[in-house]
């Protein structure tokens, strides 16, 4: 039982996520305390903030004291490399344990009641955006304007975050900014009061973030536009890089953990890449200009001290800015976009490194995109906020605004589409590591301070190339040497990764009965992160959905995820509806399909991935043929059915190293593959054996394991599997042969390395 203040409520589809602070936690297990005593029983434990998820209907407001119960967990790490770690994600927001609750009462019925008007009034906002805009551009327009990303169509967000303007997506500071500074600057010039219009814009803007949400990105805005009103106010001149270091300062002593948030970096990255790189290159254009125009190198007597602490006149300052807005009209319009383009070229020099290491993959023409996306932002909230208001009053005048707005996200959308068709609209580079950023880091910092001194530009542009190289070298693509063989954990199912040693990439198997979405969130994440923008070979052993259904994602998703060149399955004898299916979505796809015969095999260099069943003839080529035309034909010696007894098994050979990957073959399968082990391979000695299905009581029988012995045993299962694999005896078995059992429900990713066929390395995620 949880008894706690509630501090925020978020809505989804259907359930509402309620956060709790100021808690307290009792254990109350009723069957134990009916049998034994237990002083420890109804001890309180106090913790600061829990998540609560309630699909109960259960009314409640911000301030109400509430208790809940319901079975309490904590956030797990990611346990795949590549992988959303909940835990870090939540931690760097305070939040260490949730519930699912199964009854929620309110104690005590207290609100905040400003906070509490304000999130009904956002709940209203909301509720009139999707009415008037629909669902699909509405939902863009409660994230963009409220900060609500949960009605966003899931296709359209990963949309924007390939074409790199998901941050049109998130509250930033250009949202903060155009919201705070708008208000302060329209009460300045009502009032004439630089006093009244700022105290007017941080009020404005501190309710605005209530409203929305305090967001890192939100405080730092906030932060930085006190800082920036307040030197108008006071009549001072205000410094850029004393106010990021403030506002990072006040984030970090906030929420500490939130340094290792990917918002926090690329919030910040972006702030310091406009107030530290873009005057350098901005100077520079300015110097030619004037040099260009009257023959002197001198800089304009207009220019502020930007470290300057002193007192200054506040119409000498806007005097200042009138003759540099003047400059930039007389610009022109090739200015502006020069000016742009330089702006959005330091952003991504600044954040290149962030992106690398939480995305793995960069956007090739997102800078110029963002030329387009931008600009239009301004337009997008102006006509957002009037629109909403208008329609309180005038429904027509509002509904015009609105949409006018999804016209301009129809135009976002078409770009994005349009990028995509373009070669090498991003490349999938995978996680530098740290050696890699800090080399590019300090290349970043050495050509800023010999930016301004008499050196050859060719220094400097070697300079920002060995950092460049350094950061691309740190890429897991480049790194690569050996075989690597990576056992995912994803849930109760199979994926097995491998990279050989001419960086070839196959995927054997892909799917799970417990995780949802297995293809997207287990299985790309991975295959980017180690770099992998396309898999050579996806071979599948039978048609199980646990075994299929995450290639059958990765399939559908072949314009905007992994691309997959060559489909492998088993002989079509062994084919299921399942397996059919698959084929067909494939050819539709543009993915070739091809199948593999027993003693066929795919080689790379020293490495050979040979098919040992089902089915066998007699063939002259030993590789795939992945053009032919898929046709059955008469096996010989064995007749299961389609399904388990019908896995494809394969062995993988890399020098003296030896590894069999079963799928789930069982019954006369085994006993079949037994006799095939002991007449071909029968001095083989197996370094890894990949336990036939999951571990389950019905497989890897006391005579096959005899034959097999394996030094290591690999067991692919779910975490509290409904189905108790692996199996006690099973596992007893493993362990009379002399086998060491690596489990992905205990280890996460199980790591292989092998490198030059010799040495072996297992690392458990």
């Amino acid at each position: 039982m949880v008894t706690g203040q509630v501090c925020q409520i978020e809505q989804a589809s259907d359930y509402q996520m309620v956060y709790l602070n100021n808690n307290s936690i009792c254990r109350q297990n009723i069957s134990f305390q009916k049998n034994q005593k237990d002083d420890n029983l109804n001890q309180e434990i106090q913790e600061p903030y829990i998540l609560v998820f309630d699909d109960s209907g259960q009314i409640v407001r911000l301030g109400n004291q509430v208790q809940v119960w319901g079975k309490l967990k904590f956030f797990e790490r990611e346990r795949n490399p590549g992988g959303f770690s909940q835990k870090t994600y939540y931690q760097s927001r305070g939040i260490w344990a949730y519930l699912w609750s199964s009854k929620m009462q309110c104690i005590d019925e207290s609100s905040y009641q400003c906070r509490d008007f304000l999130n009904r009034l956002r709940l209203r906002w909301k509720e009139l955006l999707l009415e008037t805009a629909g669902k699909e551009y509405g939902g863009i327009l409660c994230a963009v304007i409220l900060g609500d990303k949960r009605q966003i169509d899931t296709e359209m967000k990963e949309l924007y975050q390939v074409n790199g303007i998901a941050h049109v997506l998130a509250i930033s500071g250009l949202h903060l900014s155009f919201v705070g500074l708008g208000f302060y600057r329209m009460i300045r010039r009502a009032t004439g009061s630089y006093l009244l219009g700022g105290a007017a814009g941080i009020s404005f803007l501190l309710l605005y973030i209530l409203m929305i949400g305090s967001s890192v990105s939100a405080i730092r805005a906030l932060i930085m536009f006190c800082i920036r009103v307040g030197a108008d106010m006071s009549g001072r001149v205000y410094d850029a890089a004393t106010s990021v270091a403030v506002a990072a300062a006040g984030v970090i002593i906030w929420r500490p953990l939130s340094f290792y948030d990917a918002g926090f970096q690329l919030s910040f990255g972006a702030v310091c890449g406009v107030i530290f790189l873009y005057p350098l290159a901005a100077e520079r254009f300015e110097n030619r200009e004037r040099v260009a125009g009257d023959g002197t190198g001198r800089r304009g007597g207009d220019r502020i001290n930007n470290g300057a602490n002193h007192k200054v006149n506040s119409k000498m300052i806007e005097k200042i800015k009138d003759k540099k807005e003047d400059r930039m009209r007389k610009g022109g319009l090739a200015a502006g976009v020069r000016d742009s383009l330089t702006a959005s070229i330091c952003i991504q020099i600044a954040t290149l490194p962030t992106v690398l290491f939480h995305y793995y993959e960069l956007p090739l023409y997102s800078i110029f995109l963002n030329l387009i996306v931008i600009p239009l932002m301004s337009l997008l909230l102006a006509l957002g906020f009037a629109g909403s208001l208008l329609c309180l009053v005038w429904k027509g005048g509002g509904g015009f605004c609105v949409g006018i707005c999804s016209l301009i996200l129809k135009l976002y959308e078409a770009l994005c589409k349009g990028i995509c068709l373009l070669p090498k609209y991003r490349i999938i580079t995978g996680r530098p590591e740290f050696i890699g950023i800090l080399l590019y880091s300090i290349s970043i910092l050495i050509c800023m301070l010999l930016w301004n001194r008499k050196l050859r530009s060719m220094l400097k542009m070697s300079i920002l190339a060995v950092g460049i190289l350094g950061l691309i070298f740190a890429c897991p693509t480049v790194n690569h040497r050996g075989l690597e063989v990576t056992f995912l954990d994803v849930g109760q199912g199979d994926g097995i990764f491998m990279k050989g040693p001419e960086g070839g990439t196959y995927l054997v198997d892909g799917g799970s009965s417990d995780v949802k979405k297995v293809g997207r969130y287990r299985l790309e994440p991975f295959l980017k992160s180690q770099g992998v923008g396309t898999l050579n070979y996806v071979l599948i052993s039978h048609g199980d959905s646990d075994h299929i259904n995450g290639v059958k994602e990765l399939i559908e998703r072949q314009g905007i995820g992994v691309k997959i060149d060559t489909l492998v399955l088993p002989v079509q004898e062994a084919w299921d509806e399942a397996l059919r299916g698959l084929a067909a979505k494939a050819l539709d796809n543009g993915i070739k399909v091809a199948v593999m015969e027993s003693e066929q095999s795919i080689r790379e260099e020293e490495m050979a991935i040979t098919c040992i069943q089902p089915g066998k003839m007699e063939i002259e080529s030993k590789d795939i043929d992945s053009q032919r035309e898929i046709t059955g034909f008469e096996q010989s010696g064995i007749g299961f059915e389609p399904g388990n007894e019908a896995s494809m098994v394969l062995a993988v050979r890399y020098g003296g190293f030896d590894m069999l990957l079963t799928g789930d073959v069982e019954a006369e399968g085994e006993e079949y593959l037994t006799r095939q082990l002991e007449e071909q391979y029968g001095t083989c000695d197996w370094e890894v054996l990949k336990v036939a299905h999951h571990g389950s009581k019905n497989s890897s029988t006391e005579e096959f394991l005899r034959q097999v012995q394996p030094t290591y045993a690999i067991v692919s299962a779910g975490q509290e599997n409904r189905y108790g694999h692996p199996h006690q005896e099973t596992v007893k078995r493993l362990a009379d042969v002399g086998s060491k059992i690596c489990s992905t429900q205990e280890n996460g990713a199980i790591i292989v390395e092998v490198e030059f066929g010799k040495t072996l390395k297992i690392e458990k995620y």
